[in-house]
């Protein structure tokens, strides 16, 4: 019959059983472990002699080792060249380290110098580029280019035992280079408020040819061509070839387009901050009072209308009511 587990006489018997196998088992194991040690402890025990058999007539030495003895021996040797030729690696490999430290070190000293070279190459550039800065500041109102760049001075009041080594030149150049980049920064943004005030200004201000040619006559006094009297001439004779395109030099607005005895047909445009510019003995015009024109618009052609002597575009500047010389504000080198 076979055991019901779950009765506890079944229980306490299985329990029995397994106790007496695993101590079967157990003693089995411990009687072989015990028998391989008696093996090994009788064939390490058996002795070994070595003869030392010298050349000469000397006495023949005997050496009576146990092979455990000599085992020992192989094993500490194996184990001594094992740990020499450890010890020789890492002896090399530190040597190869140092070396490569020692070149590295080199190298660093190098580029240290290259370094101090190109900061202090920068910092004579840039001591180069304040005067040029200091100059765009003066130009800007309620500037204070007096004391731009001004440095404080070092307190005196410093215990001696407290005194630290100067830091080298390179250093402080930075350290100088970084406070004035930051005012360099703070005058740069102020140059740049202005540029955005005054391009209004700039852009409606007439700033251009209105030919392409050359002057004849400039502003002021002169021998008039027709009564060979002194007289005072307000404004310049441009010359050109007939038809040549006449071009407004601002943006603004047609003021007039009239008919001069003197001047022959005229065209008169008025533009912002007072500006007015009159443009006359022309062939022949293409706008109309009133009409809004953009800077370098054909507003007529050149011709000889009036008491011109030859084509010519007698071009004024008037700012207010008083007539300036053009010359100024023309952005070419003026044709002789």
């Amino acid at each position: 019959m076979g055991l019901n587990p779950f009765k506890e006489s079944n229980i306490s018997d299985l329990q029995k059983q397994l106790q007496v196998l695993i101590s079967s088992r157990f003693d089995n194991i411990r009687n072989k472990l015990l028998t391989q040690w008696e093996y090994i402890k009788k064939r390490g025990n058996e002795r070994l002699t070595i003869m030392v058999i010298p050349h000469s007539e000397k006495k023949i030495a005997n050496l009576h080792v146990t092979l455990f003895t000599l085992t020992g021996m192989i094993v500490s040797l194996i184990l001594i060249l094992t740990l020499t030729s450890i010890f020789i690696i890492n002896h090399t490999s530190t040597i190869k380290e140092v070396s490569r430290l020692k070149m590295y070190g080199s190298n660093s000293k190098i580029q240290i110098a290259k370094y101090k070279e190109e900061i202090n190459k920068l910092y004579d550039i840039f001591q180069r580029l304040k005067p040029e800065l200091s100059y765009l500041y003066s130009l800007t109102p309620g500037n204070r280019a007096d004391i731009l760049w001004a440095k404080g001075g070092v307190s005196e009041n410093i215990d001696a035992e407290q005194e630290q080594p100067s830091p080298p030149i390179e250093i402080l150049n930075i350290e100088e280079m970084v406070q004035d980049l930051e005012t360099a920064k703070d005058i740069l943004k102020d140059i740049k408020k202005f540029m955005r005030e005054r391009r209004k200004v700039i852009e409606n201000t007439p700033s251009m040819w209105p030919v392409d040619g050359f002057v004849i006559a400039r502003y002021g006094i002169r021998t008039s061509p027709y009564t060979f009297q002194k007289e005072f001439h307000d404004g310049v004779d441009i010359a050109s070839f007939p038809g040549a395109p006449i071009k407004v030099t601002a943006p603004g607005v047609v003021e007039s387009v009239r008919w001069d005895n003197q001047l022959g047909l005229s065209v008169s445009v008025k533009h912002k901050y007072g500006f007015v510019t009159v443009y006359s003995h022309c062939q022949r015009v293409t706008v109309e009072e009133g009409q809004k024109v953009t800077k370098g618009e054909v507003i007529g052609y050149v011709g000889k209308t009036g008491n011109a002597t030859r084509h010519i575009c007698f071009y004024q500047i008037k700012i207010g009511t008083e007539f300036v010389d053009p010359l100024p504000y023309l952005n070419k080198v003026v044709n002789q």
